[in-house]
């Protein structure tokens, strides 16, 4: 009676906790430049009339972008339901998180342990944003479960490699090359394999047809292709970053280390617990971890790892599991440690973000204006200053006929208040430009008429994705005007 009890309640405990970061999360996650601000803009052009690809320069297949412009119509244009777009996201990462350590035969609290750990780990990205890395690796790890499940379905894994490739190409085509390498481990070079691996196209090229076609019949293929593709070599070779921590070095090559030892000791100490189906479940994960690691490149960073995480930690926790754990957790006794463990766990999580917010409440404030997409958010007090400043300059400068073009990574604040769109200039990173996108830049900026370019006045505050040579390019065949902000205004007249 009292184990009943001590469930119920910490099953209504961890509901509560989990709503209460949730909003936490919503709301007091500060406003910045980043990826949660980019991937807004490009949405928020859909609802607004324009289209992907010809008015934004989105570098990645759409399924992200047309999942939010959805949950934007749905729930309003504001920043509030950008963010409950990517709570949905992550919920339902999580979510697959924990159905594939219940089908590896975790007992549920151990599963609900190991995916709030996964939960805490992540939770850096969490707060930067809705991103369609996290949505194709959640797309992917319902591929995996399937595996896992001995569901081999080619229709449902066609439909799975359809959602990740137009969800993030690049994790499409590791997660395909997973697919054909899993396949083969599992059926050998038999008749089986190449009819599977065929099917499995034939059906991906069908669905494919869901997003080339629409693209087609709205004149906006050719742009698909351009950017989506056109700049990938540019953005390989022009955004080379290495920044991780040696933890997170340790983290990503366990997994390898520890199929390495389970390989080699399987036929002889470990053989009754590492059967054939618990090592084909291993082989399984290692597969797919080798592949969507390489996701990472060019940015190797905390960040973009992040996304591909908990995959390696879904290893090491089974490994865990199976060699330590299982004895240890096997007593009913430590069912109740465990559940207010996570209780703890949460609580340890709202404490964290509720000291951030009162740390960073010094200088941000909320925005106030009703009609703004940001209200109700913090900000930074000189970055609202800012953004006022600057609508104030663009609209009196368009009602005298003349357009202003922010080259800036921040343009977006400006631009998503406004409801414009200056298609590629928007982000001039490398790699979003399209095929050759620097030099058919440089043509069109000497073209334009009655317009004004807005460079950032001091060079080293450009971010590393950031063009140097079209800002300089500005700065030396255009004339100087005069500043605005942190801004020098250029223009060819």
């Amino acid at each position: 009676m009292k184990s009943n009890f001590l469930d119920k309640f910490q099953k209504i405990s961890m509901i509560f906790l989990l709503a209460l970061i949730g909003i936490l999360i919503i709301f007091f996650a500060e406003i910045e430049a980043s990826d949660e601000l980019w991937n807004l803009q490009n949405t928020l052009k859909m609802t607004n009339g324009f289209l992907i690809y010809k008015d934004a320069n989105v570098i990645t297949t759409p399924i992200f972008f047309y999942l939010g412009f959805v949950c934007l119509k749905l729930l309003g244009t504001t920043l509030l339901s950008f963010r409950i777009y990517n709570l949905i996201i992550y919920f339902f990462m999580l979510f697959m998180v924990y159905k594939i350590f219940l089908k590896l035969k975790f007992s549920k609290h151990i599963a609900s342990l190991c995916t709030i750990l996964i939960f805490i780990q992540i939770l850096s990205i969490i707060t930067s944003g809705a991103n369609y890395s996290a949505l194709a690796i959640s797309f992917a790890l319902v591929g995996i479960y399937l595996y896992l499940n001995k569901n081999y379905n080619i229709f449902l894994h066609s439909l799975i490699i359809f959602l990740v490739f137009f969800t993030k190409q690049n994790i499409g085509i590791f997660y395909g090359m997973s697919i054909v390498l899993c396949d083969l481990y599992l059926n050998k070079f038999t008749k089986k394999f190449f009819i599977n691996l065929i099917n499995k196209f034939f059906i991906f090229c069908i669905l494919s047809l869901l997003i080339l076609v629409p693209l087609y019949l709205t004149n906006t293929l050719k742009d698909f292709i351009n950017y989506a593709f056109g700049g990938m070599i540019e953005f390989g070779t022009k955004n080379i970053n290495f920044s991780i921590t040696p933890y997170l070095i340790i983290v990503t090559l366990l997994p390898f280390i520890l199929y390495f030892i389970i390989y080699k000791q399987k036929d002889k100490f470990l053989k009754e617990v590492i059967t054939n189906e618990v090592f084909q479940n291993f082989t399984i994960l290692i597969i797919f971890i080798f592949f969507l690691t390489f996701i990472l490149y060019p940015i190797i960073n905390t960040a973009h790892l992040l996304f591909v995480l908990p995959l390696h930690l879904i290893f090491i926790f089974y490994a865990l599991d199976l060699l330590i754990l299982e004895d240890f957790f096997a007593e009913k006794k430590f069912i109740i440690p465990i559940n207010w463990f996570n209780i703890l766990l949460l609580l340890t999580i709202v404490i964290r973000i509720v000291f951030h917010y009162f740390f960073i409440e010094q200088t941000h404030s909320f925005v106030t204006d009703k009609t703004s997409t940001y209200y109700g958010f913090m900000i930074k007090d000189e970055t609202l200053k800012e953004i006022n400043n600057l609508k104030n300059y663009i609209i009196s400068r368009n009602n005298e006929g003349i357009d202003v073009i922010n080259t800036y990574c921040e343009s977006a604040f400006t631009m998503i208040e406004l409801k414009q769109s200056h298609g590629v200039y928007d982000l001039l990173f490398n790699g979003n430009l399209g095929y050759n996108g620097i030099e058919n830049l440089k043509k069109d900026i000497l073209e334009r008429k009655n317009t004004e370019f807005l460079v950032l006045t001091d060079e080293n505050k450009l971010s590393y994705q950031e063009s140097p040579e079209l800002r300089n390019f500005i700065i030396e065949n255009l004339n100087f005007i005069g500043y605005i902000e942190k801004y020098s205004i250029y223009a060819n007249y």
